[in-house]
């Protein structure tokens, strides 16, 4: 017992060892893949970082040697560009020619008067006011001009300082020597222009200017582009010692510990894949997922719907990409930020395990996923998809409705912010999108409901047993499909109920015809055996009286014999054997066997066969039943002193038959109603007819595939037999 509890625990210790180990090579895989570059030695002086301090480099050479040369030599108009002085001299001049104006329109109409009213001493007065106001504005607006340009020129001192202090404090990190070739003149902050040898033993990264052949990185081929067009040349370089504090080195050595780093991140990762594979061999030995804790947890993940299951896996998957690749885990120092990660990253690690423990059951048993995906929504859904989908149209109507509804209220919303907007155009839109939806949506959507209300107003007075309700098929569609179907079955089921009516009519004439057929003979046969009890009898009298028992007895037999056969071919139990039959033999067979009673009756039968061999697939004993029942019924019920015409012959793919007599009794019913069981052209059942010959006759014959129908015109009978070939 303490052993299995011991590997309990130590299954379930390396359960928890393996979500840290695969979280640990997971976070150490993206940050290499992060830093990928980082692992490239002296990788720094090909990044963008480096590349941008080398261009301000010499953005600030050009600009102190080239921008401001000789600039602490020049006087103060010298020191501003000739398209800024000409600015500012032009807004004085306008200032003072606009101020020029101002006066003279202000004193103008005074000096005018006074001239008029020949006031000397007015005018006098006027003009030299005049005169003294235009000096003091014309003081003023030089005195403006001359701050602005003071402003201007201490602008441009400060930019000068700024950047020659900022060229002068990155002479720790880069040398330069630059020999400029349309000016003829050099700029440098070294002693003499170094030569390649000695660059590679001060150096750690240098670039010569300019380059014939492509530049060191893509960075600097633009750089390069820049010195041609200047004509400068030179060199720049990053000194490996520098003279004071240098970002330049302080970059490099940072970069340099971060390829470091992922160093040891690399020998970290194979560290943790191969306790991650141990640990994978070792739970999967001890049947790891046999554990309490992990049965629980897989019980958890089960209770949610497969499809369900497999959408969260996404989000899940985004959240653990975003963090392990927005947070810095393996930086320096370890904190907050390290902590959190773990608290997001372990349960998604376990979580994702868990899917592949319960992936793996599913891939080796399928019956699992059976049961699970049984158990989905998706699957639980799907007979209500396919529904809804089953009539294709009225699915699209259905969605193009709910398309143009959401359309409205996009429409509207959009209309009220274009109406707080003042912008017309969508106003516009928006009217005529809402005019639309009124006048050919809403109509569209008003008539199907009240045809759907009329639908279900005639649904319920059918189901209430009115069955004289007509629905409204209008308007065409589904739904007066639906109105069509619903009258159908409306008919169909008064079809039914007459069908109803009518077959318990005939069943309750079947029981009266069945009881006085077989109570007839059996009726005689009881009287017969009581006269045959008497004891005085003579020879003749009891032969006489057998004579009519054997008579009333082989009656009764064939009666039964019929019933049971006509029950057995109503059934479809009748075993056929099927082969190629000479009908017209099989017709001149059953005529023959009729012969005596054909010479003894009134009637004359007319026999035209067109050929002497006429196959079909029949079965011969069952169809010479059917000739038999045929030519019989025509010998009873046709009229005495009448022609029986049989006709047979072939056409296309059918042998048919055909026998026409003229009845002897008046047909006052309907020529189905012959088929039907005990059914009589005799009403009052005095012939010796079963009722049953039709019956059988026309199950035979559907039996192989043909067919038997009753033509009645007046007293007229023709019975028409269509066979297959």
């Amino acid at each position: 017992m303490d052993t299995k509890s011991k590997n309990s625990r130590y299954s379930l210790l390396a359960v928890l060892a393996l979500v840290l180990t695969t979280c640990l090579s997971f976070l150490t895989v993206v940050d290499i893949y992060e830093n990928r570059a980082n692992l490239q030695e002296d990788y720094y002086f090909d990044s963008y970082s480096f590349y941008n301090e080398l261009n301000t480099e010499v953005d600030l050479i050009e600009s102190v040697h080239v921008g401001f040369a000789d600039y602490e030599d020049k006087r103060s108009l010298e020191k501003i560009d000739k398209q800024s002085l000409d600015q500012i001299n032009e807004n004085r001049d306008q200032s003072l020619t606009e101020k020029k104006r101002e006066i003279a329109e202000q004193y103008a109409p005074l000096i005018q008067e006074a001239q008029r009213a020949g006031k000397a001493e007015e005018v006098a007065r006027l003009t030299t006011e005049q005169e003294s106001q235009l000096a003091e504005e014309n003081k003023r607006i030089q005195t403006d001009w001359q701050k602005s340009l003071d402003e201007m020129v201490a602008m441009k001192d400060q930019e000068y300082e700024e950047r020659k202090n900022s060229l002068n404090f990155r002479n720790s990190s880069f040398k330069y020597y630059v020999q400029d070739g349309k000016r003829n003149k050099i700029y440098t902050n070294l002693e003499q222009e170094p030569t390649t040898a000695e660059l590679k033993n001060v150096a750690i990264f240098s670039f010569q200017f300019p380059q014939n052949s492509h530049a060191k990185s893509n960075l600097f081929s633009g750089m390069n582009r820049s010195f041609q067009l200047n004509q400068w040349k030179g060199v720049i370089y990053v000194p490996i010692n520098p003279d004071g504090y240098s970002q330049i080195h302080a970059d490099a050595t940072y970069y340099n510990s971060v390829r470091e780093r992922l160093m040891l991140e690399s020998a970290l990762l194979a560290a943790t894949l191969l306790i991650s594979a141990f640990l994978v061999w070792y739970t999967v030995k001890h049947q790891a997922v046999q554990l309490p804790v992990v049965q629980k947890n897989l019980a958890i993940l089960r209770r949610i719907p497969l499809d369900i299951r497999i959408l969260l896996l996404f989000p899940a998957i985004m959240v653990y990409l975003i963090t392990a690749f927005n947070m810095s885990f393996f930086a320096f120092p370890i904190g907050f930020e390290q902590i959190f990660t773990l608290i997001v990253m372990l349960p998604l690690t376990a979580f994702f395990l868990l899917y592949a423990v319960e992936g793996w059951n599913m891939y080796n048993d399928s019956e699992v996923f059976r049961q699970q995906w049984q158990k989905s929504l998706l699957s639980r859904q799907r007979s209500l998809l396919k529904e809804s989908y089953s009539n294709r149209s009225v699915f699209f109507k259905v969605a193009l409705i709910f398309i143009l509804t959401v359309g409205l209220g996009m429409s509207v919303a959009l209309g009220f912010i274009a109406l707080v907007r003042g912008s017309g155009e969508f106003i516009i839109l928006t009217f005529l999108y809402c005019m639309f939806y009124a006048l050919c949506v809403l109509p569209y959507i008003f008539r199907r409901i009240g045809l759907i209300n009329r639908v279900l107003l005639g649904a319920s007075q059918m189901a209430a047993g009115d069955l004289h309700t007509t629905i409204v098929e209008k308007p065409r569609g589904k739904l007066g499909d639906l109105a069509h179907s619903l009258n159908n079955i409306k008919q169909g089921l008064q079809r039914s109920v007459e069908s109803q009516m009518k077959s318990e009519r005939l069943k309750s004439e079947l029981i009266t015809n069945v009881s006085h057929d077989l109570k007839t003979p059996l009726t005689s046969i009881i009287n017969y055996v009581d006269l045959l009890k008497r004891e005085d009898l003579t020879q003749e009298d009891i032969k006489s009286y057998v004579d009519v028992l054997e008579r009333k007895t082989n009656r009764l037999k064939v009666l039964i014999d019929d019933l049971f056969e006509a029950a057995k071919t109503a059934s479809g139990s009748v075993e056929l054997n099927i082969e190629q039959v000479n009908v017209s033999a099989l017709l001149n067979q059953a005529i023959a066997e009729f012969s005596d009673k054909i010479e003894e009756s009134p009637l004359t039968f007319r026999v035209n066969i067109e050929q002497q061999k006429i196959y079909a697939p029949l079965d011969g004993k069952k169809t010479w039943r059917v000739f038999e029942n045929l030519i019989g019924n025509a010998l009873k019920y046709s009229m005495p002193h009448t022609r029986v015409h049989i006709d047979l012959y072939e056409q296309l793919d059918e042998v048919i038959l055909t026998i026409k007599n003229v009845s002897a009794y008046e047909i006052d019913f309907a020529a189905d109603e012959l088929f039907e069981r005990f059914k009589r052209g005799d009403q009052s059942r005095n012939t010796e007819g079963s009722g049953l010959g039709l019956a059988i006759a026309k199950s035979i014959v559907e039996l192989q595939g043909g067919k038997l129908q009753i033509d009645i015109d007046g007293d007229y009978f023709k019975v028409i037999v269509t066979f297959r070939r």
